[in-house]
């Protein structure tokens, strides 16, 4: 009947039937398969991507990075007596403003243990701390009549 406007008679499938090839036997990609990929296939394409983008960011922040600089607090003999006898020693500056890579010495000739922020250092022992993270520190110091110093880690 071609004056029904039937859609198999027009040669026109409804988009609620399958291809002709699906009622073969043949199976094959529907019609929405076609063309694009599929959700998970764009997900796994953008996260490939982003990873491939952020590998070299990621690795030019460590490698080749030229070396930061080495600061030195040399503690010398006397320090904690001169400290409770009142005296203003200037072995340290209240604020030490260092960078990524830096490098902090810190050597105490003194007889007592002293303490630099979130560093203790006992009596003739040396310690060294590099800084790989931006931070901003303040914190006891007993090298100080206020006892207190800020340390600034910056880019």
């Amino acid at each position: 009947m071609a004056g029904s406007g039937s859609a198999e008679s027009d040669g026109v499938e409804p988009d609620d039937l399958e291809p002709s090839g699906a009622s073969s036997g043949v199976s094959g990609p529907s019609r929405r398969d076609r063309g694009w990929p599929n959700q998970r296939t764009l997900l796994l394409y953008l996260l490939g991507g982003l990873l491939i983008a952020a590998i070299p960011v990621i690795v030019a922040r460590f490698v080749d990075q030229p070396p930061g600089d080495t600061y030195t607090i040399d503690i010398p003999p006397g320090t904690a007596a001169a400290i409770a006898a009142g005296q203003d020693v200037d072995v340290v500056p209240d604020e030490l403003d260092l960078t990524l890579r830096d490098v902090l010495i810190i050597v105490n000739r003194d007889s007592v243990a002293h303490t630099i922020g979130p560093f203790e250092i006992g009596p003739g022992e040396q310690s060294e701390h590099s800084f790989n993270e931006v931070a901003a520190i303040s914190a006891y110091c007993s090298l100080h009549p206020s006892g207190s110093i800020s340390i600034s880690i910056g880019e």
